[in-house]
């Protein structure tokens, strides 16, 4: 929340410092908002993503900090219940191990929570996308439009293998 409210008062500020109209400037909001979801999003899944090493951003940080993230929560809700006990043991604990990362991201590929955590950040980029409709169009337009993809618009990212051609033909 902290990330989306940070974006959405960064896309706020300029139509309110240029005196726009509030249309302009709840449009911005919004688009900020859910690009600042959408990133979060994709932040919580790198953490659990093992194929993707990258930004220095080491496997399991948010796990061993306790933090309860997007992908802990769509797991628990596919989860079996062994495994929904599993995970409140290992977030109830002072400190996880490597054996209960392994554990985690085990259950994270069997249920597929990676491609499920993709899916809802698409769905922010769209909420994203759909604000800037009040635009007409421009190369601004176009970069903001752009720009909306950078989070998961990750080499390997399963999401955007399967829909970069619908945006960028």
């Amino acid at each position: 929340a902290k990330t989306a409210s940070l974006f959405a008062a960064a896309t706020k500020v300029g139509p309110i410092l240029a005196n726009k109209e509030s249309k302009i400037k709840e449009a911005l909001e919004f688009y900020g908002k859910n690009l600042g979801l959408t990133f979060q999003i994709a932040d919580d899944t790198l953490d659990y993503n093992s194929e993707l090493k990258i930004f220095g951003k080491e496997i399991g940080n948010d796990f061993y900090e306790g933090k309860i993230t997007l992908p802990i929560i769509l797991l628990y809700q596919k989860a079996g219940l062994e495994e929904k006990k599993n995970l409140r043991e290992f977030f109830e604990k002072d400190k996880r191990t490597e054996s209960d990362l392994n554990k985690v991201l085990s259950m994270i590929k069997k249920y597929n929570i990676i491609s499920d955590c993709y899916v809802k950040a698409n769905h922010f980029i769209n909420l994203a996308s759909n604000s800037l409709s009040i635009f007409k169009d421009s190369k601004e337009k176009e970069i903001l439009y752009k720009l909306q993809w950078g989070p998961i618009k990750i080499r390997g990212s399963p999401l955007w293998s399967k829909l970069k051609h619908l945006y960028f033909p």
